[in-house]
């Protein structure tokens, strides 16, 4: 049995992998946005969670969550994609509140509490991705 094969049988760890890679996306999109090009912390947050998401609703949908033969899930595309951004719209705003009150209110290090708050948020995206968006029911 190949690694793939391993990690295709445990949704967990395959969302683990894509999830650190999401997390990459949504961290360096926002230091770039942040740091490099000047723009507002709350702002940078918004952007970098729009990139991210975008990345992890076609690695969710297409590999991480897809049924065993290969199928995507029941439900359409445009509602699996309407109902992901939403569930995430959720996540999304708990990542701005602890990084704004994390960052503009507090003044804590930016890249130490993006990557806390991704960690969070990771946690609540499984769960939803999980039991609601990419049930196989």
């Amino acid at each position: 049995m190949n690694l793939i094969t391993l990690i295709r049988k445990h949704d967990f760890l395959l969302y683990c992998v894509f999830g650190a890679m999401a997390t990459c996306v949504n961290m360096l999109s926002y230091e770039l946005l942040y740091r490099i090009l000047g723009i507002e912390n709350v702002i940078s947050v918004a952007l970098s969670w729009f990139f991210a998401v975008t990345f992890a609703f076609f690695t969710n949908k297409y590999i991480v969550f897809k049924g065993e033969n290969g199928e995507v899930m029941r439900h359409g595309f445009f509602h699996e994609l309407g109902y992901f951004y939403s569930c995430r719209a959720a996540s999304g705003f708990l990542d701005v509140a602890i990084m704004f009150i994390a960052v503009d209110v507090l003044s804590y290090n930016h890249t130490l509490w993006k990557f806390i708050s991704n960690l969070v948020v990771g946690i609540c995206n499984y769960l939803a991705g999980k039991f609601f968006i990419f049930s196989k029911k």
